[in-house]
């Protein structure tokens, strides 16, 4: 019979295990589940401790073949892939080449697909607009490691909102300053830092999408900086904080 102290200490190391963070670098493994379609699940062991996450919350998929770099929180769920469930979770897909695994369901559920909370609605369906009174806002849009590609089912919502509040507004300013972490950081024993030049890169990616959508191309301002300090962020998805596009919007 469990005492109330044993009690205490297993919910004190429960919720000490669910604050955890991770961050390792893995070649991913894939669980090709039998729960609907887009069902499957992935997988990466740290190699340092041997544990292996689930990683299958990230909005940023691994890829079969290609080493990915893990920034997560220990969620504290049922265990439904075969690992460690992760949320938060970022991970990026790295250039290295690693084997190819696929591995079968063996007992592990997994979850059925589904959408992100907040999804680009189709064309057809009329937005509503923000109105008066006006103030600056700002917005974050953050990237992968290494590369200057909006991340899909991820950022749209939020570079829509932009646009929304930048036309409403009439904004006389909508400032759009590019981040690359160049100092970088060590996982894993490696060293990951981004090049100059990706700075740059994302913040026209993101003006580009912001035109796109409808801001007027005269209002915005570009700007670019390689000394990013981490947002209000989990302190698990600090360095992925300095991956970002931040978007100020000046009515």
């Amino acid at each position: 019979m469990k005492t109330s102290r044993t009690l205490l200490c297993t919910a004190l190391l429960g919720a000490l295990v669910q604050a955890q963070a991770v961050e390792f670098v893995a070649c991913p493994v894939y669980r090709d589940t039998e729960n609907g379609r887009k069902s499957g699940c992935w997988l990466a062991t740290d190699g340092a401790t041997g544990v292996r996450y689930d990683v299958t919350d990230a909005a940023n998929k691994p890829l079969v073949g290609r080493m990915v770099l893990v920034e997560g929180e220990v969620a504290g769920a049922r265990d439904i892939c075969g690992g460690v469930a992760l949320n938060p979770v970022r991970v990026a897909v790295l250039d290295e080449p690693c084997t190819e695994v696929i591995i079968p369901p063996e007992g592990f559920p997994s979850k059925p697909s589904v959408l992100p909370a907040e999804l680009l609605q189709p064309l057809g369906v009329a937005r509503t607009m923000p109105v008066a009174p006006f103030s600056v806002q700002t917005y974050e849009v953050g990237f992968s490691y290494n590369d200057d590609r909006l991340i899909y089912q991820s950022v749209e919502t939020t570079l829509e909102k932009a646009m929304l509040y930048s036309v409403a507004s009439k904004a006389r300013s909508v400032k759009v300053t590019g981040y690359a972490d160049v100092k970088g950081f060590t996982v894993s024993g490696r060293r990951l830092a981004e090049p100059k030049a990706l700075a740059k890169a994302r913040a026209e990616m993101v003006k580009l999408a912001l035109v796109r959508l409808g801001v007027p191309e005269s209002s915005v301002k570009l700007d670019w900086r390689i000394d990013p300090q981490a947002i209000d962020a989990p302190p698990s998805l600090a360095n992925a904080s300095k991956r970002r596009v931040t978007v100020v919007v000046q009515p």
